[in-house]
């Protein structure tokens, strides 16, 4: 074999080497993710591992090893939330309903209650560095253990297993690792010890006095064979409805886990009036905020190109045109709506000294709308300064001198030179910056959090809310019990709006189309 064959299975051997080392933890995390329910997880990375074996095993696929690793990241954090997105809006998801079922039914088999015949014990707590706590039990027939937190209980004898000599009331002195806490102590934290849960299940042990603590058993088994949680206590059997253990009595077991629903959150959503009208204002508002926000920037930008361009120390009122872009968004928006306030702004006294009043830049629907553009504007408005000043440049004079020898004064140059050959160099960064705008989550939530309120909607929504701050409130903040599902749904059906503008604005653009 010569010394070119050699090395030519030398590297052959070596990318069977990585990639089986890569694809053998790839397989190991696939597999936890199926036993852990976690199948579009699972899903996505089979299909990277398949495209890694075919890329580095086999030949015919070795140009694309140059891109592999882009592809396995675009797949991973662009293509798979999208899907996920789908996955969840056919989904039950949000709060109470995030786990698979065989994970709810073993949160809830923990679930214990102490039985009306229950074996009393004597206790004294421990206190470990780490403020978790140690029971030391004593039945009434001698029998002594030890109940730490997350463990199981165990018999132990005195001068075994860290447990010291026992006093004469039969506690130990010392327990390794653990302080022996004092009746005086124990009152204080009495409140704090009976919420804990001492040992594993199925035994586990509660405190329920000073004096006394009780053995505590489930309150629920799952029959596999009924598919239904029993209770313990009453006998009462729940089975699953829409993924909750659920009664004929009506009352349901929490936590519940997640299974498919169908189209149910889509014909909510579409089919409610009291979503129907105040999204129909919120769409209106998001697209009016999108396209002054774009075309006042532009058109600032613009003219201040235009405008500065021949000025003598034009570097340094570059400098200061483009001040309002290195600074974060987050200090610039907090910055105005300090501005802005009506006790602590420097702008509303101003205002009231000049026109006897200011506006209600927090209360008032239009005025907080007037308030984000203008804040929006003052942000977005270095951008295309700088993108229309470098797009001026490339349009040739020769173009302007001919104008000007047929009679073009400076609108008609500006019409229809300047504009028209600025907007085929610039209609992929409008394109991008409508899109942009139209999820511009920032700027409407730290300015006033979208509000002021709407009224009378069946969910919270603010008037200066946009659809993507409405999906943050619904699935997040409006209320302690979060709707993951509807809020997929309802961003599944805004990512088809947005997609549906994006191809409607490259048509009308024709931002792709060959130029001679």
């Amino acid at each position: 074999m010569n010394q070119k064959n050699k090395l030519k299975l030398s590297t052959y051997l070596l990318n069977l080497i990585v990639a089986g080392a890569v694809l053998a933890g790839m397989l190991w995390l696939i597999t936890k993710l199926v036993i852990d329910g976690l199948y579009p997880m699972a899903s996505i990375l089979s299909a990277i591992a398949v495209f890694i074996a075919m890329v580095y095993l086999r030949r015919k696929f070795t140009a694309w090893r140059w891109v592999a690793v882009g592809i396995a990241i675009a797949l991973l954090f662009t293509i798979y939330p999208i899907l996920y997105t789908f996955n969840i809006s056919f989904s039950n998801m949000g709060s109470g309903h995030l786990m698979t079922k065989q994970q709810a039914i073993n949160r809830i088999e923990q679930l214990q209650f102490i039985p009306e015949h229950s074996v009393k014990y004597q206790w004294t707590a421990f206190k470990a560095d780490d403020g978790t706590f140690a029971l030391w039990l004593i039945s009434a027939d001698g029998r002594m253990l030890l109940a730490e937190q997350g463990k199981d209980e165990k018999e132990v004898v005195a001068g075994l297993d860290g447990v010291g000599e026992l006093d004469g009331d039969g506690i130990p002195l010392t327990i390794e690792g653990y302080q022996r806490v004092t009746r005086k102590e124990s009152i204080a934290i009495l409140t704090e010890l009976s919420n804990i849960e001492f040992g594993l299940a199925p035994t586990t042990y509660r405190v329920k006095s000073l004096k006394e603590a009780l053995e505590s058993a489930p309150l629920y088994k799952y029959d596999a064979e009924q598919d239904a949680v029993i209770n313990q206590q009453t006998g009462e059997i729940f089975k699953p409805i829409e993924g909750t253990f659920t009664a004929e009595s009506g009352e349901e077991i929490i936590p519940g886990f997640t299974v498919s629903i169908g189209l149910k959150h889509y014909k909510y959503f579409l089919g409610t009036d009291g979503f129907r009208k105040p999204l129909g204002d919120i769409l209106l508002w998001n697209i009016s905020f999108t396209f002054f926000s774009v075309f006042l920037s532009f058109a600032i930008g613009l003219v201040a190109s235009i405008m500065f361009e021949g000025l003598p120390g034009k570097r340094i009122i570059r400098s200061l045109l483009i001040i309002p872009w290195p600074i974060p968004v987050l200090v610039s928006v907090l910055i105005w709506r300090n501005m802005l306030h009506p006790d602590m702004g420097f702008v509303a006294p101003i205002l009231e000294a000049i026109f006897g009043s200011s506006p209600n830049w927090f209360t008032n629907t239009f005025w907080t709308r007037f308030g984000i553009i203008l804040v929006n504007t003052w942000l977005s408005y270095p951008y295309f300064y700088v993108i229309t000043a470098g797009a001026l440049r490339a349009i040739p004079e020769e173009i302007y001198s001919a104008a000007i020898v047929d009679g073009a004064n400076p609108w008609q140059k500006f019409r229809f030179i300047t504009l028209p050959l600025l907007m085929r160099i610039l209609t992929p960064l409008i394109v991008a910056s409508l899109t942009f705008n139209f999820n511009n989550f920032n700027v409407i939530y730290i300015f006033n959090y979208g509000l002021p309120a709407m009224a009378d909607t069946i969910v919270p929504m603010g008037t200066s809310d946009i659809l993507v701050s409405f999906i943050y409130r619904l699935a997040f903040v409006s209320s302690n019990v979060a709707d993951f599902g509807l809020a997929g749904a309802i961003t599944v059906l805004l990512f088809l709006l947005i997609a549906v503008m994006v191809i409607l604005q490259i048509r009308v653009g024709k931002m792709f189309k060959e130029v001679d």
